[in-house]
């Protein structure tokens, strides 16, 4: 009898204990709520691409794979909302990865890579890049830090402290094609786990105990970014609003991303164009009031920057308005209403000889072709701008000879009969 209630008793503990561990998987979720993009890098480039193989056969987009897969589990299962640009060796291309993380509303973009040398075998090191300058991307810059503290401090490298942070800007002119073109909606970075060509380090990363470590030291430093709160800001304008008037000031509301407005002191920004423009900060509110700058711009462009009391950066996403100029510039929705109109004012200036209307008919042959570049009357739309020119040259006694030799040069070149 006491074997059996001893019996009974030591199954009510396992099941009690399998029981409280699928709670805790189901209710310990901190990443809950949050899109990330996981993005592997490269795929399937063994028959084109030399270059990303270590010296016993070990290619890169194997270990980038393994160690996405191993790091998607891990943050699915404390509750982000995670996509994969690829889950096999396959290759897709760079826009298309962008795009998939745009249209994922992610609140981060990790790509995960690893490095080759390929006149230094004794490289090895991590990197972590972020898109363009510092200063305009910081979200990307917090993250990237607590990333290489992480991969130098837990993961084995040649030279183990000299990892560092760096822009993509160093690798290309204009950044790489994955963070230029998610760098509007989100932060982001790409890894680089060590340098495959190096032998020690390609035995590492073949070990799928090691992916594993790596694994791990992506999700902690996700973790990390994530509990230091993602501050945001939003603009107060209507989203009705046909243009932004550039003599009122414009309101953002900021959130710390603890659902509070409690900021670092003076690390408020507002940029307008790239330009620092006037703002004042009001935490009682949470309001940032900002004085915008005239422009003869079609549009502008806002970015609000902050840091939360735990050192986090607003992700400066631009907020981008057109102006009076650029509302009455779009005047017409298609290209066949503005060339039309166009053509009926081109006979009135011929006949008038008025400035006034010849400018007016310019810039609608002008917008036929912003609407649609290559529509059926393109040509002459661009041949009645240079008679318009000219005609405007005669009119005002000024030096358009550069326009018209701009012009005569643009049919030449992009029109040939």
């Amino acid at each position: 009898m006491i074997q059996k209630f001893a019996l009974i008793l030591l199954v009510m503990l396992v099941l009690s204990a399998c029981v409280g561990t699928q709670s805790m998987l189901v209710e310990d979720q901190p990443l809950k709520g949050i899109n990330i993009t996981i993005d592997p890098g490269h795929g399937a480039t063994q028959a084109y691409d030399s270059s990303r193989i270590g010296q016993t056969g070990e290619r890169e987009e194997w270990i980038n794979l393994r160690v996405a897969k191993i790091l998607s589990r891990k943050l699915s299962l404390a509750g982000a909302n995670v996509l994969m640009t690829r889950t096999k060796d396959r290759d897709v291309s760079l826009g298309g990865r962008a795009s998939m993380a745009i249209r994922h509303h992610s609140d981060l973009f990790v790509s995960i890579h690893h490095n080759s040398s390929a006149n230094d075998p004794s490289i090895d090191l991590p990197i972590v890049y972020f898109y363009g300058s510092g200063d305009m991307n910081p979200a990307s810059v917090d993250f990237a830090k607590i990333l290489i503290d992480s991969m130098r401090a837990e993961m084995a490298f040649q030279q183990q402290q000299a990892g560092a942070v760096y822009s993509d800007h160093l690798i290309y002119s204009s950044g790489t094609s994955v963070l230029r073109n998610t760098i509007d909606d989100m932060p982001g970075v790409i890894g680089e786990g060590g340098f495959f060509t190096n032998p020690s380090g390609e035995g590492r990363l073949k070990s799928k105990a090691y992916n594993k470590l790596e694994a791990e030291i992506y999700y902690k430093a996700i973790l990390e970014y994530f509990d230091r709160g993602t501050p945001s800001a939003i603009c107060l304008l209507p989203d009705s609003l046909k243009y932004v008037d550039l003599l009122r000031s414009i309101e953002f509301e900021l959130d710390d991303g603890f659902g509070n407005t409690f900021f670092i002191e003076n690390s408020f920004k507002v940029l307008q164009g790239g330009v620092q423009i006037q703002s004042r900060w009001d935490s009682n509110s949470g309001i940032l009031t900002a004085t915008p700058n005239s422009s003869l711009e079609k549009s502008v462009s806002f970015q609000v920057f902050a840091r939360n009391l735990q050192g986090n950066a607003i992700h400066p996403i631009p907020f981008t308005f057109l102006t009076k100029a650029g509302y009455e510039w779009y005047s017409h929705e298609t290209w066949s209403t503005a060339f039309n109109e166009a053509e009926f004012l081109f006979s009135q200036a011929v006949q008038n000889n008025e400035v006034d209307i010849l400018d007016s008919a310019l810039h609608l042959y002008q917008l036929s072709l912003e609407l649609q570049i290559a529509h059926p009357k393109a040509r002459i739309a661009e041949e009645k701008i240079l008679e318009l020119l000219m005609m405007k040259q005669v009119l005002i006694e000024d030096d358009l000879s550069d326009k018209v030799k701009a012009q005569q040069s643009r049919i030449r070149e992009y029109y040939p009969n």
